[in-house]
């Protein structure tokens, strides 16, 4: 979701722009319930790797170049990347207050819940990917080097195992002494914070680290494998959701594991030129951080009170006005940004 410096940009990176244009509209899929509130469909367990994807994008991008510079130089670099990426969690913190609060029931929730939501969850709809990349940044930057390198990928898996328990393989987590008490204490949704981003920024260090030895693989190879873990990915989804632990909007899963950085090397391996490229790039970025407030309006102000469930076909009908109505202001930012400078911080 990031603007990144074009030294570090290469012919095959062009991918990445391409892929997070269109998964955009798969996260919107995932954020709109196209299905409905209640209906497993085929395309739910393969959306799941659509945010670890992309916050691998973004380590990647940011490592490439970080791990290139002196060290005197890194701190520069970390504190330009963070500030870029909180400016636009600002932006449209700003934009969608008035709206957020009166959704997120501010007024009444208080003070602690404002800033809980903002670091630990949720300010407007989605954003929690924003501030999660920040500190997930910035905790792998600070952390993963010398001794570090061999306890970070502990702690992130510890991380990813915490918000797994909570969430798809609670009733796993249920049996332990300890894990229902720290979600009970705690009351934080851990698998929209940093504590789920940290495994997949690290896992994008570590393909800048053996991005030569990864890409020599045999595609062959690389794509029968990432096949097999889709395979597992939706027969897990499947499971769960036959006993009741089917969450719509969430993406900790343990065949994630596998799905995800498999997906991300096919996406890396591409060799490919875009002449149109930052145009996908920065509309990306804006349908990620629109689509999902519309989505919510839609639902709970017009479809819910309308029609008392959200199911099949209005869930399919606010997809669609929900997509053409984030492209259509994404295109008017992007117009209009040539004229209104603050506009160009929108991404």
């Amino acid at each position: 979701m990031q603007k990144t410096d074009t030294s570090v940009r290469t012919k095959s990176f062009d991918s990445f722009d391409l892929f997070k244009f269109i998964v955009s509209f798969v996260v919107m899929i995932v954020h709109t319930r196209i299905f409905g509130d209640s209906r497993f469909h085929v395309l739910h367990p393969w959306c799941r790797i659509a945010i670890p994807v992309y916050f691998m994008i973004s380590s990647f991008l940011f490592f490439s170049k970080y791990d290139r510079l002196p060290d005197g130089e890194k701190n520069a670099y970390l504190r330009k990347f963070v500030k870029r990426d909180l400016i636009l969690y600002l932006f449209w913190f700003i934009v969608f207050l008035p709206f957020t609060t009166i959704y997120r029931n501010y007024l009444h929730k208080g003070i602690a819940f404002f800033f809980g939501s903002i670091f630990l969850g949720s300010s407007f709809p989605a954003s929690w990917y924003l501030m999660a990349l920040a500190i997930g940044i910035i905790f792998v930057a600070k952390l993963d080097r010398g001794i570090g390198k061999y306890i970070v990928p502990v702690i992130a898996f510890l991380f990813f195992l915490l918000c797994l328990g909570q969430n798809t393989w609670r009733v796993i987590a249920d049996k332990t002494v300890f894990l229902p008490k720290i979600y009970n204490a705690t009351e934080i949704s851990y698998a929209v914070t940093f504590f789920v981003s940290v495994i997949w920024i690290w896992m994008g260090r570590v393909f800048v680290r053996n991005r030569e030895r990864l890409l020599a693989v045999d595609i062959k190879k690389g794509a029968a494998a990432f096949i097999c873990s889709l395979i597992l990915l939706f027969f897990e989804d499947k499971w769960l959701y036959d006993r009741g632990l089917f969450t719509m909007n969430n993406d900790v899963y343990l065949s994630c594991l596998l799905a995800g950085p498999l997906f991300f090397w096919l996406v890396l391996k591409m060799d490919i030129h875009i002449p149109h490229a930052r145009t996908m790039r920065c509309m990306s970025t804006l349908i990620y951080c629109i689509h999902a407030t519309i989505a919510e309006l839609l639902r709970v102000y017009v479809v819910l009170p309308r029609f008392g469930e959200y199911e099949l076909p209005w869930s399919a009908l606010c997809f669609a006005v929900t997509a053409v109505s984030t492209l259509l202001l994404g295109r008017l930012i992007m117009k209009y940004s040539e004229k209104i400078n603050i506009l160009k911080y929108a991404y």
